[in-house]
C-alpha cells in the first residue's frame, strides 16, 4: 500500500478489532493492488492522488472482483461479502475526507447491495442432520481418519451442542467441565450477558456424557484444566480452529463452497425454535438474546404468523356450543 496509507491504519488500530482491523488491511490492499495492475495508480502515489479516484474507478474494482476462483471452480460473491468490501473502502476514504485530506469520499457514490435485516433461517435441517452423521459415523481418507476417530466423541458432542442448544462458537469453546450438570439435563451458558440455564435433551446428555467420561482422563496444559473442549496440544479449543474443524467436514461432505459453518448453526436453531415456539419472549430467553432482537430478525415471519390466527376458526362450532348451552 502506498505510505499514506499508514494513517489510516493508525488511527483505526486502537478502534477496531483484531479480526477487523486485519479485514481492512486486506481488503484495502487488494483495491491498490487493482490500481496497479491496470497502470492506474502506483504505490508511490501521494495523498493528493487520492482525490483522482472516482467512484466509477471504484464501481470497476466492484465488478471485476465479484468473481472469484476457488480452486478449479469459479463463483459469485455473495451480497454481504460485496457488501463488507465496499464499506471497508468507504471506511478508508471516509477517513482522508473527514481530515480534510481529500473534498469528498467517491465511494458514497457507489451502489451497495441490500443486505437483509434479519438474520436467516440458517443451514438446512437435513444438511445438518446428515453433517451430524457423518461426524458419527464417516471417515475421512487416508491418514485424516486417524486424528479423526481420536476426536470423534470431541467433534460430535461439539456438533451436537450448537446444534440442539443453539450455542455460538464462542459459547462452544468457552463451555467449562462444571458447566454440565448432566444429571438434570442441563447445561449453562455463562458467556452471554448474564448466566443462562438451558435445558437440553437426555440424547444430547448422553452424548455429553460420553466425551465427559474421557475429557477428564486427559492431562490438560496449566491453565486449562477446566475447559470443556481441548485441542490436541490439550489446551481450549479456539474459535479458528472450531470454524476450521467445521469446514473441514462439510466441504469434504458436500463440496467446496458449501461448508456449513457455526452461524448457520445458530441461526437455524433460532429459527427452528421461533417456528416453534412462536413467542418473541421465549425464543429471545432460549437463544440468549432480546426480545427487540428477535422481533428484529424475524419480522417478516411474526407477521405471517399473526395474520394466520384466526384461520381456523369456525364459527359454526360456537354456534353449536351456544345452542348447546340454551338446551341446558
Amino acid at each position: 500500500m502506498p505510505e499514506f496509507a499508514q494513517r489510516f491504519f493508525k488511527a483505526k488500530k486502537n478502534v477496531l478489532k483484531p479480526n477487523s482491523y486485519l479485514a481492512y488491511a486486506i481488503e484495502v490492499a487488494y483495491f491498490f493492488d487493482y490500481l496497479k495492475d491496470r497502470k492506474l495508480f502506483d504505490l508511490s502515489m501521494k495523498m493528493s492522488d487520492l482525490s483522482r479516484i472516482t467512484a466509477e474507478i471504484i464501481e470497476d474494482y466492484v465488478e471485476d472482483t465479484r468473481y472469484i476462483t476457488a480452486g478449479d471452480v469459479k463463483k459469485q460473491i455473495s451480497d454481504r461479502t460485496e457488501h463488507r468490501k465496499i464499506c471497508a473502502l468507504s471506511s478508508f476514504f471516509d477517513y482522508y475526507s473527514k481530515n480534510d485530506f481529500i473534498l469528498y469520499n467517491p465511494v458514497k457514490k457507489v451502489n451497495r447491495p441490500i443486505i437483509p435485516n434479519g438474520a436467516g433461517k440458517g443451514s438446512d435441517m437435513i444438511h445438518n442432520l446428515s453433517f451430524l452423521d457423518f461426524v458419527i459415523n464417516g471417515s475421512f481418507p487416508n491418514k485424516a481418519s486417524d486424528y479423526q476417530k481420536k476426536l470423534r466423541l470431541r467433534d460430535t458432542a461439539m456438533i451436537a451442542l450448537m446444534m440442539s442448544a443453539g450455542l455460538r462458537s464462542s459459547e462452544c469453546v468457552g463451555m467449562n467441565i462444571d458447566d454440565l450438570d448432566l444429571e438434570h439435563n442441563k447445561i449453562t451458558i455463562r458467556s452471554r450477558k448474564a448466566p443462562n440455564e438451558v435445558y437440553i435433551s437426555p440424547l444430547l446428555s448422553e452424548i455429553l456424557g460420553s466425551y465427559l467420561a474421557s475429557r477428564l482422563e486427559m492431562i490438560t496444559e496449566y491453565g486449562h484444566d477446566n475447559a470443556l473442549f481441548l485441542s490436541l496440544q490439550m489446551k481450549r479449543l479456539t474459535v479458528r480452529a472450531l470454524q476450521d474443524l467445521m469446514k473441514k467436514y462439510t466441504t469434504f461432505l458436500f463440496g467446496k463452497g458449501n461448508n456449513i459453518t457455526p452461524r448457520d448453526l445458530k441461526n437455524a436453531f433460532r429459527f427452528n425454535s421461533f417456528e416453534e415456539i412462536q413467542n418473541i419472549y421465549v425464543t429471545a430467553d432460549v437463544n440468549g438474546m432480546s426480545s427487540n432482537s428477535i422481533y428484529r430478525y424475524y419480522l417478516p415471519y411474526i407477521e405471517q404468523f399473526e395474520s394466520s390466527k384466526g384461520k381456523l376458526f369456525d364459527s359454526g362450532n360456537i354456534l353449536h356450543i351456544e345452542r348447546g348451552k340454551n338446551e341446558v
